[in-house]
């Protein structure tokens, strides 16, 4: 039996588990594979440079510690996790079973894609889900978010102060709110509320989309950047039959990481989506030191 078992190898996930391990926590990480959402990488061409950044490096540290340990991380897709009493059963695809004292659930949220021509063959190369990781390679440039919520309101806003054009291309009216009155006074901002992408245009990089304006007529936006916002689910399958999940699926937890449920904590965008790496990897500490303190009191 592990004291703690760590699942999802994102950046709240690594970094609770690097954690765990300094305080000699005895710890298991299952993750189908290493980085998460920070795997995706961004490339820009301007007619001079390339540019191309990673959140990933910021973990580096702490993953060379885990593959060096080899014998704290599991590659396989968890598909079942059990409660039992002072103790959680997780169970793998591969038919591997492992039992922890605790138990951090780090799996993140799934984007929705922008699911049109051209868009899968883009993301990296123009075509971001984070805004906050990528819209400073796209200073002075024309820029476009797709969304309408929250998300996308704040990037928009975010973009503004970078880019020299944002086009914000909304599927439904924006609910009315001060930052989306904000958003409606920029000059910089060419907001379209009703407008379906159907194409995104490029060779190599990002060049333009195609969208669909309310009126039917089909309309050509040259841009170097497309940031998609659309809705992002959170992974919480595996336990929201019995932890407390808001009505979005996120794990609610307190100031702490501790759920609902005694010895089992949350962190990372299956609680809160903030595309921030840091703000992740603080999650994924302070869960693994609840764990522990936890741990001590059993």
């Amino acid at each position: 039996m592990y004291e703690l078992i760590v699942v999802g190898g994102g950046p709240a996930g690594i970094s609770a588990a690097a954690m765990a391990l300094n305080q000699r926590i005895e710890t298991l990480i299952i993750a189908e594979q290493w980085g998460g959402q920070t795997t995706y990488e961004m490339q820009i061409e301007d007619g001079e440079s390339r540019e191309c950044i990673s959140g990933e490096t910021l973990l580096e540290n702490f993953r060379r510690q885990l593959d060096y340990l080899d014998f704290v991380h599991h590659f396989d897709r968890v598909v079942r996790v059990t409660p039992e009493e002072n103790r959680f059963v997780v169970d793998t695809v591969s038919g591997d079973r492992f039992i922890g004292q605790t138990l951090i659930m780090a799996t993140g949220a799934k984007p929705e894609r922008l699911d049109v021509p051209g868009a899968r063959r883009l993301e990296g190369r123009g075509l971001s889900h984070s805004a906050t990781t990528h819209a400073g390679l796209f200073l002075g440039k024309d820029v476009a978010v797709v969304g309408n919520g929250r998300r996308a309101q704040w990037a928009t806003a975010s973009l503004a102060r970078k880019a020299h054009r944002v086009h914000l291309l909304a599927p439904e009216p924006l609910v009315p709110t001060p930052l989306a009155e904000k958003l409606r006074r920029m000059e910089k901002l060419d907001l379209v509320e009703g407008a379906t992408v159907t194409e995104v245009l490029g060779e190599q990089f990002v060049s333009g989309l195609v969208a669909r304006m309310p009126d039917g007529a089909e309309r050509e936006i040259p841009v170097k950047g497309i940031f998609v916002k659309l809705a992002r689910v959170p992974n919480c399958d595996l336990v929201r039959d019995w932890v407390d999940c808001d009505s979005r699926g996120h794990i609610i937890i307190d100031q702490y990481n501790e759920t609902s449920w005694p010895g089992l904590f949350a962190a990372g965008d299956v609680t809160l989506v903030s595309e921030q790496v840091l703000v992740h990897v603080g999650d994924g500490i302070r869960a693994a030191l609840t764990a522990y303190h936890h741990l001590l009191m059993q």
